[in-house]
């Protein structure tokens, strides 16, 4: 059992983009805990697709979510210019003393809730990553 959507890329539409996860991952029997580690993952992504890959502009953004082998996979596909998140280093001093900082630990976290994140560049010029909990049913 699969699910797909498609989005407009629009910060307002983050909300219902969680709950089409939530409830495909759901139907299809996933654990509630690596629903909410997949989702928030999601959600980080999402949001820096429409932050920085389509700079606030319209554009579309299609999710597929489906389960294979026990694990939970979502798979984000937009047609923003291409950017691998997995390029980025991750931060070595998440918070000093007296630097406390909003944000920017979006990806971080993702990558870390997730057991594995797979990038590729699309032939029409867009992103699709690809997120994977293992053991999720």
């Amino acid at each position: 059992m699969s699910a797909s959507f498609s989005f407009n890329a629009d910060l307002r539409t983050l909300k219902q983009i969680r709950r089409s996860i939530i409830d495909a991952a759901s139907s299809i029997g996933a654990r509630r805990e690596c629903i909410d580690d997949v989702v928030y993952a999601a959600n980080e992504l999402i949001a820096n697709t429409i932050t920085y890959g389509y700079h606030d502009h319209s554009g579309p953004i299609w999710i597929d979510v489906w389960s294979e082998n026990r694990a939970l996979y979502v798979r984000i596909r937009d047609a923003a210019p291409a950017f691998n998140p997995l390029n980025v280093p991750l931060p070595r001093n998440l918070i000093g003393r007296g630097q406390q900082r909003a944000g920017g630990l979006g990806l971080f976290l993702s990558r870390h809730l997730l057991d594995d994140l797979y990038y590729r560049e699309l032939s029409y010029g867009g992103n699709e990553l690809t997120l994977v909990k293992w053991n999720a049913f």
